[in-house]
């Protein structure tokens, strides 16, 4: 019984709860059928029993879906979702420096990891056309970006910043996976729309566009040679 038994203290990271709940629905359903086969099998309590022992399985499943799927940002650890919450928003949060070190380390490890893939496949030139791009609804030079973009053979943008306020700093983020050659080619284009800084789209991060214009979060740099 104690082997089984869960610690509610020792529950620190959102993704265990997740086997919290399934050890719980394991208890349940054991709990249900064992009453079930103590009273009469002709007796409704036993029906009941039995029914709900098996009702519960979809509703544990669905619930767990939900989780994973719609609310999967807020099951990643504090360092992540921080970073999640940076992007999308202007409100910094603060994480302990115990998982800030983990979160560098984990920076330092991805880094390594790109620089060993052979050069031909992360120096693949892709034509800009290609990528994917967000634009921030509160730029006021949100019309002036979508028609540039378009000229260079894009027809579709993602708008974000919904929920936001307009970014304090004119900041373009890059995904950390696209090559150099392309990095500068992006670089070259938020110049030309006055961008002044820019940042980089970490692998880790649950973002599925290349370019954000507009975005949020911490900075890597400014972009030499400002157009006026």
């Amino acid at each position: 019984m104690n082997k089984n038994q869960i610690y509610p203290e020792k529950i620190t990271k959102p993704i265990q709860l997740l086997g919290a709940w399934l050890v719980g629905l394991l208890a349940i359903d054991a709990s249900f059928l064992y009453a079930a086969t103590k009273l009469d099998v002709n007796s409704w309590q036993s029906g009941l029993l039995t029914v709900a022992a098996i009702v519960n399985v979809p509703i544990f499943i669905i619930a767990l879906f939900v989780l994973q799927t719609r609310f999967r940002p807020e099951l990643q650890e504090d360092a992540y979702y921080s970073a999640y919450l940076n992007n999308r928003t202007n409100e910094l949060m603060k994480i302990p420096k115990k998982e800030q070190f983990y979160d560098s380390i984990e920076k330092r490890l991805d880094q390594i990891e790109l620089l060993m893939v052979s050069k031909d496949s992360i120096q693949r030139v892709t034509p800009l056309s290609e990528l994917s791009y967000g634009v921030n609804i509160h730029l006021n030079n949100q019309d002036r970006i979508e028609a540039e973009l378009s000229k260079i053979g894009v027809q579709a943008v993602r708008e974000f910043g919904q929920d936001s306020k307009c970014p304090e700093e004119l900041k373009v983020a890059i995904s950390h996976r696209l090559s150099l050659n392309i990095r500068n080619q992006i670089l070259a284009l938020s110049n030309k729309l006055g961008f002044e800084y820019y940042s980089l789209i970490e692998p880790w991060e649950e973002i599925k566009e290349d370019v954000l214009f507009g975005a949020y979060g911490e900075t890597e740099g400014k972009i030499a040679g400002i157009a006026t």
